[in-house]
């Protein structure tokens, strides 16, 4: 389906409104986008309807005036040059694999009830939602509450994150109920999340 005039705007809008934080708008500044894009972090639409809307505002010649105003620091015409060498980067590394990491309902944290802790993850929450690209749910725990973060990662694998009742706490389960080894499981959550091995003791 077609994305509409409305839906490209808004992705455009999106796509642009962190861009006066970025250095300058070179061809590495477009590389780590398209990285941030594939990797599924930073925004919320997933790559493919950034690369509809890219595709569609380059075929336009101009970015809708909202678009443009979500910087106070480059021109529309130097947007739109930035816009469209995205564009092609993110061409260029298609088939896009999945997202690092793909963050679930916090439904799913029931179906973790007798899965076992694989991993403790030693990371401040704020380092460790860095990492992944996403904030924690927080489920009832007695009178307190207990937060936890259920993802799969891009390996096909899902995983739960559980932190304890006490806010101050750095230390978080890694839990995981599927068939894959646990090391290897713990190895991809490693790799995608660039956390160094001293961040994870194994169960």
């Amino acid at each position: 389906m077609t994305m509409d005039p409305d839906e490209t705007r808004g992705v455009m809008n999106q796509l642009l409104y962190p861009i006066d934080g970025a250095p300058d708008l070179s061809d590495a500044t477009a590389a780590r986008m398209v990285d941030n894009l594939i990797d599924g972090r930073l925004f919320a639409s997933p790559v493919a309807s950034f690369a509809e809307a890219i595709d569609s505002t380059v075929r336009a010649g101009s970015l809708h005036p909202e678009a443009a105003e979500m910087s106070r620091r480059f021109s529309s015409a130097e947007l739109l040059d930035f816009v469209r060498r995205v564009g092609s980067l993110l061409e260029e590394r298609r088939p896009w694999p999945p997202p690092k990491f793909t963050k679930l309902d916090v439904s799913a944290w029931s179906s973790f009830g007798q899965a076992p802790v694989i991993a403790q993850v030693n990371r401040p929450t704020l380092q460790l939602t860095g990492a992944v690209g996403f904030s924690f749910d927080q489920v009832p725990a007695g009178e307190g509450k207990l937060p936890v973060l259920v993802l799969r990662l891009r390996t096909g694998e899902e995983v739960a994150l559980m932190g304890s009742v006490d806010p101050r706490s750095s230390t978080f389960a890694l839990l995981y109920g599927g068939t894959s080894a646990p090391a290897d499981v713990i190895a991809s959550f490693l790799e995608l999340s660039r956390l160094r091995p001293a961040d994870i003791t194994t169960m």
